[in-house]
């Protein structure tokens, strides 16, 4: 969830810690078979620390606003901070992350979110709330950073390494389906220290499974390497109109997707008949992306590679179907066939626009441009910065739209700008950089 290209040049051990390097000579079955025990303490922690943050994003707004009894332009403050710290917060750590262990970085990660949400359970006031959401979306940020480069390098130059990045999307996956689950069935706004209690033993737990690795660790992450620069950033801009193009486009696309995690919630819970009903929306659009991602990514390169589909349609195509879920939104009168296929049609344009845009952030590199790592780091930042306005229009401006008007004005507000901004993303040519 987190930019790993922010710390391309920035190595760790190629050996997993676990033991000492198997002889060249070893048969490549035995290595894999090393490999693959050696990363289960990493993907043990994975899952459970993503399907704590899983199981807090889908409630947030509703335990910021019932249960803490905040505002709501505090809970579109709350979301719009812990949804920047989450994506962007490991890319400023960076710089610290030079010369220390992998392992160990994850260790703290879990440890300094865990230790920020339980403190929460107390300490839920606007000012401290406000620094714990920030500090523990670090924490889930420099995890999703750390871990893939871990595993990056463990399994360097091995076939093992296709297998275990699949299974840190397996473990995402299902993290991603459990975890509104747990949130929705242990949120209960008369006690909401019960969930932050919850969520910080999955990350207690995390960091204790690290604690079968850290002991064993070898080198950390080398001295020397690139690091992110806003300077370099700004330079890639200016020269690169498709670039510039890219973040506009994908910027207001994230604006529009981070209505999922602020606005809805908090919808849902005034028009689902139960909790049970809230977390089967969330559930059912993480199993519709583990079933449909890879048919339909395989299907959208045939039609560029075959037809000539520009890049920017696909990406449009997905802000249509963002636009479309926000229609059907407006016009169910909180049906819930309705809201369950609204649900469903924004799942879609997930599935078309976010890999679109790490594509396009990939082709946005050229000669002009310099470091992948500036132009990639950046759309961290670009993600950051529309899911972070998202969230506080969702979870701040829906609130006051609900109150005045209704949440019909909302649904269709976004709905119209949603499909002018994708109309306007398919209908402009930009010319991609040849790389």
């Amino acid at each position: 969830m987190a930019c790993a290209a922010a710390l391309r040049g920035v190595r760790v051990s190629a050996q997993p810690e676990g033991g000492p390097a198997l002889p060249s000579t070893a048969p490549a079955e035995e290595r894999d078979r090393r490999l693959n025990r050696a990363i289960r303490p990493l993907l043990v922690q994975y899952v459970l620390a993503f399907t704590g943050y899983l199981s807090l994003t889908p409630v947030l707004a509703v335990l910021v606003r019932d249960g803490w009894h905040q505002s709501g332009l505090v809970v579109g403050l709350a979301l719009m901070v812990f949804s920047c710290s989450s994506r962007a917060g490991s890319i400023v750590l960076s710089p610290w992350l030079e010369g220390r262990s992998g392992v160990r970085v994850l260790l703290l990660a879990n440890l300094l979110s865990g230790s920020c949400f339980l403190t929460m359970s107390v300490a839920h006031s606007v000012l401290p709330l406000i620094v714990l959401l920030a500090a523990g979306g670090t924490g889930v940020s420099l995890n999703g950073l750390v871990v893939r480069s871990v595993v990056a390098e463990w399994t360097s130059g091995s076939p093992a390494q296709v297998t275990a990045f699949a299974k840190l999307n397996v473990m995402l996956n299902l993290a991603a389906a459990v975890g509104p689950l747990i949130g929705t069935a242990v949120l209960d706004t008369d006690a909401p220290w019960r969930l932050m209690v919850v969520i910080a033993a999955g990350y207690y737990a995390a960091a204790l499974s690290m604690l079968f690795v850290v002991r064993k660790e070898g080198k950390g992450f080398e001295r020397g390497g690139k690091r992110f620069s806003l300077r370099q950033y700004w330079t890639a801009l200016r020269s690169s109109p498709f670039l510039r193009h890219v973040v506009l486009v994908s910027t207001v696309g994230w604006v529009l997707y981070a209505q999922m995690y602020s606005a809805l919630p908090l919808y849902l819970f005034a028009t689902a008949g139960s909790k049970l009903q809230v977390a089967t929306y969330f559930t059912m659009s993480a199993l519709i992306i583990v079933v449909l991602q890879i048919p339909a990514s395989k299907g959208v390169a045939r039609l560029m590679e075959a037809h000539g589909v520009a890049l920017t349609t696909v990406i449009g195509t997905g802000m249509g179907c963002f636009a479309a879920a926000f229609a059907v939104l407006a016009l169910s009168g909180g049906n819930p066939v309705a809201t369950y296929a609204a649900v469903a049609t924004f799942t879609l344009g997930e599935i078309l626009f976010a890999p679109s845009v790490d594509t396009a952030f990939a082709k946005s590199r050229d000669k002009s441009t310099g470091s992948f790592v500036a132009v990639y780091t950046g759309k961290q930042f670009t993600l950051a910065t529309g899911e972070g306005l998202g969230m506080l229009l969702g979870g701040g401006f829906f609130e006051y739209v609900r109150g005045v008007f209704s949440p019909t004005v909302y649904w269709a507000a976004f709905a119209a700008a949603g499909a002018v901004a994708a109309a306007g993303t398919v209908l402009r040519r930009v010319r991609m950089p040849s790389v």
